[in-house]
């Protein structure tokens, strides 16, 4: 599995045996979706917008993380 992923899935309290079979409720999937989808927005904010000058593609980038976040509903 991959390390951020397992963390992530630490985070919101994910359990899983030695074969990574997963025990989860509901919200915990939720929230874990949405640290996923937090992520990806990081990472893109970070690439995107803090490593450029561009005001066109920093508006390009900041709409993009606007419609993924409306997208998927989350919140920041």
């Amino acid at each position: 599995m991959n390390k951020r992923i397992q963390e992530l899935a630490e985070q919101v309290g994910f359990g899983w045996d030695d074969k990574y079979h997963w025990y989860v409720g509901n919200e915990q999937v939720k929230k874990f979706a949405e640290l996923i989808v937090q992520s990806c927005i990081s990472q893109i904010a970070m690439i995107g917008v803090s490593n450029c000058d561009d005001p066109d593609v920093v508006w390009t980038v900041d709409k993009a993380i606007q419609n993924i976040k409306q997208h998927f509903e989350v919140e920041s």
